[in-house]
């Protein structure tokens, strides 16, 4: 299985550095505190002009066609 996640290759982030794209931990390492490598995504979207909100349109209510 080891094998086979590091046959896998790695992640080069755009951030900076590169990470196994897959990575094995056991229960043992997850409760011991490790946890997966990856990218720091903090301030990430500080690079990407946020889109305008959209307008919404008032409620249009049309007159129900009685009959006279």
């Amino acid at each position: 299985m080891r094998t086979e996640a590091a046959a896998a290759g790695f992640y080069d982030s755009p951030w900076g550095g590169s990470y196994p794209r897959i990575q094995i931990l056991t229960v043992a390492q997850l409760l011991a505190g490790e946890r997966i490598d990856y990218p720091n995504v903090e301030g990430m979207d500080r690079t990407f002009k946020k889109a305008p909100k959209a307008q919404r349109k008032g409620a249009e209510n049309p007159e129900l066609p009685l009959g006279e």
